[in-house]
């Protein structure tokens, strides 16, 4: 079952505000900022292009390409090139988080999940109790953080 990211509007907005800042210069052959300061052999039409849009695709492949898949006892988590995949039965603790720091996820309102002896990793799947529902049906002895919010879903 695959879980799209959760996508807040101040992330929405900056992401689409530089892969649009990436990618008009080209289309409209302006000179974008900071382009006059390269070097003579990368001030060439081709060269910009590619310099602006690989970000922008990048970008673009991150925005489209969050979510989680949960399939065959195993979390699959892709963040555009970022991949990772996590056996549900070493899943500890899972707990809702505001946490600000960098995460394979476009909105803080995330779930830390804990796994292995130390590992930890933040997510925002849009449905999240239905998210923590199939983690709970491969592994019913995920511990649930209630302070945190994290509602018993049984």
């Amino acid at each position: 079952m695959f879980f799209p990211s959760k996508k807040d509007l101040w992330m929405t907005i900056i992401i689409w505000s530089v892969i649009l800042a990436c990618i008009i210069p080209p289309i409209l052959s302006i000179e974008p900022i900071g382009v006059i300061m390269l070097p003579s052999i990368l001030d060439t039409k081709p060269v910009t292009t590619v310099i602006m849009v690989v970000p922008a695709i990048l970008l673009a492949w991150i925005w489209f390409g969050t979510g989680y898949k949960i399939e065959n006892s195993k979390l699959e988590i892709q963040s555009g090139p970022y991949k990772k995949t996590i056996n549900i039965d070493e899943i500890n603790k899972v707990r809702n988080t505001k946490n600000p720091f960098t995460a394979p996820a476009l909105s803080m309102d995330k779930i830390e999940i804990s796994y292995g002896k130390y590992e930890f990793i933040t997510i925002s799947p849009k449905n999240k109790k239905e998210f923590i529902r199939q983690l709970l049906k491969v592994n019913p002895r995920i511990q649930l953080d209630n302070q945190d919010g994290v509602a018993k879903l049984e």
